[in-house]
């Protein structure tokens, strides 16, 4: 439940309440490694397509579950930019978490008790329709495709219910941890422990995934750990600048240029040294958007640099203001995908917030709180 920013080169699905579903790029080495693998054991097109079917099947059920979260937060105030799946499972983008324990406890809840309901449906369903005799021809063969689905889906909605559960922050689990010991102490060391608990568990699964020949289920034990620090290190930073202002953190010195100037006068400016991003001025002299330095140079190779920087076009920024949370704007800037968030006081540019400066701050507000080495 994190990350705008894997939106971004994502392929929109369709969109439900508002909601955009996306499927990642790197989504495609889920098939490819399905086929490769089916292929390798000798098995033809048919199995392919039976294993491709279930896949289906899992990610449908995966899109439930975030749209679970999502429809939840959204009854706390919270909304979702999109959900994008990935070939370890889902991510719904929220445009924040809830800091009150119980808030977070019910948007991460409502996630696995979706999957419990369709296991139930599913199990509601064969019993109506005869279980005995379901599980009977299962045994003996000859069993009907729905019966056959019947069962995978409730058995893969459990799968997914006890899965998330694990309490290895940052999935449903180690969220649903993390919400219950906020309730009885700072969230700042609740996220540590459980996040310290996340990487633990990390660790175990992707030692056993190794010597399992499990590449997918190391990967995701890889995204746990990573993300268990990640999360660790984003509520520090909150604690950290509670009560510290944008324009006691922002640079006063940036790269801007205004919205007619063409590309290539805005790579000579890059060659000679510069930023790594360039906020683009209209003509009121407030912030149209922002591009960076990758986006010139790709816009050159493209054999448009005599284009206007307006015309590429420029990503969308909110602007922030100097008296504006720092870490709530970082937030912003992160959600929005951008490597910076321009600053706007009195309708007038006056400065850039990056992370770059931010980790800077951070870094020698904690030498000068630290005591004095000899």
């Amino acid at each position: 439940m994190a990350s705008g920013a894997l939106s971004r080169g994502a392929l929109p699905l369709f969109t439900f309440k508002g909601i955009p579903v996306r499927l990642h790029w790197s989504f495609i080495a889920l098939p490819v490694y399905i086929g490769w693998s089916a292929f390798n054991e000798g098995l033809g097109w048919g199995h392919v397509g039976l294993r491709l079917a279930m896949v289906a099947i899992v990610f449908g059920c995966v899109v439930l579950h975030e749209f679970g979260h999502a429809l939840t937060a959204r009854r706390f105030g919270v909304g979702t930019r999109d959900i994008t799946l990935l070939p370890i499972g889902g991510v719904a983008s929220l445009e924040r978490m809830p800091e009150e324990p119980r808030q977070e406890f019910w948007i991460t809840v409502a996630g696995p008790a979706v999957n419990l309901v369709i296991a139930l449906v599913a199990v509601i369903i064969m019993a109506l329709l005869g279980l005995t005799s379901i599980f009977t021809d299962l045994l003996v063969g000859g069993a009907p495709v729905w019966s056959n689905a019947l069962l995978f889906l409730a058995a893969i909605n459990i799968w997914l219910f006890l899965f998330n559960l694990i309490p290895a922050f940052p999935m449903d689990g180690g969220r649903i941890l993390r919400s219950v010991l906020a309730m009885r102490m700072p969230r700042e060391r609740a996220t540590r422990i459980a996040a310290g608990l996340g990487r633990a568990v990390a660790i175990i699964g992707i030692a056993y995934a190794l010597y399992s020949q499990q590449p997918f289920l190391a990967l995701i034990g890889v995204f746990i750990f990573l993300a268990a620090g990640a999360e660790a290190r984003n509520v520090a930073q909150r604690e950290h600048l509670r009560g510290i202002r944008v324009q006691e953190v922002m640079r006063t010195r940036f790269w801007s240029m205004g919205a007619a100037t063409t590309v290539r006068h805005a790579t000579q400016e890059l060659l000679q040294g510069g930023d790594t991003a360039l906020i683009v001025i209209g003509l009121d002299g407030l912030p149209v958007g922002v591009l960076h330095k990758r986006d010139l140079i790709h816009a050159v190779e493209a054999g448009r640099a005599n284009d206007r920087l307006v015309d590429l076009p420029p990503r969308e920024a909110p602007s922030g203001g100097i008296d504006d949370g720092a870490h709530e704007s970082t937030e912003r800037m992160i959600l929005a995908g951008l490597p910076l968030l321009p600053v706007v006081h009195d309708r007038r540019l006056v400065g850039a917030l990056d992370l770059a400066t931010l980790d800077e701050y951070m870094r020698l507000r904690r030498a000068n709180e630290s005591p004095a080495q000899n």
